[in-house]
């Protein structure tokens, strides 16, 4: 809860890639929350009202997800809403914007994004930052397991990785309204 709300103030893909862990956590638990309590949330090094407010969180997501049936696979819609966002700023970044850096970063990482389509065939993604968000989450699951990652793959997901970057960096101005339309804008 507590590093959730900070990086949805901060960094939006931050904040998705985390709560994804969480719903695995979830699963992985069973969806017990005695146990989530006992084996995570008491390890917390915060007040018991803290603590406290950080059960009542999980509680709330395991509701959630037990309303949206994602007991066993899928995430949160408000995920899916957030990623929806972010792919409907992609596209105007693209075109309304113009933004040359981004459009440069998209390109560079737009091999790799092809690469994890293909390799995600079977999962119900639903636009291409839903394919970067699943690929980066892949990578961190790997990184957790300890297992070995290709140089290739550190090299394309790194891409993936600056592109969405620049993208949650966008979102967050556009959050504050600080986003400007290029003055180069050649629409």
């Amino acid at each position: 809860m507590l590093i959730a709300q900070a990086t949805k103030r901060n960094n939006i893909v931050e904040y998705i890639l985390y709560l994804y862990q969480i719903e695995d956590i979830i699963r992985s638990f069973q969806f017990k929350l005695g146990l989530i309590e006992t084996t995570i949330i008491s390890k917390y090094d915060q007040p018991q009202e803290v603590k406290e407010q950080i059960k009542s969180w999980y509680e709330v997501l395991i509701a959630k997800m037990q309303n949206q049936r994602i007991e066993v696979k899928g995430h949160l819609s408000e995920l899916h809403d957030l990623s929806a966002e972010l792919q409907n700023l992609h596209q105007q970044l693209l075109t309304s914007y113009q933004n040359e850096k981004y459009i440069e970063l998209y390109e560079a990482a737009k091999p790799s994004l092809k690469e994890l389509v293909l390799k995600a065939a079977k999962e119900n993604l639903q636009n291409e930052i839903d394919v970067a968000l699943h690929g980066m989450y892949g990578l961190l699951v790997l990184r957790l397991k300890k297992q070995a990652i290709g140089k290739e793959t550190e090299e394309a997901m790194k891409k993936v990785s600056t592109f969405l970057a620049y993208l949650a960096h966008y979102y967050k101005l556009m959050k504050e309204g600080k986003l400007e339309i290029s003055k180069n804008k050649q629409n």
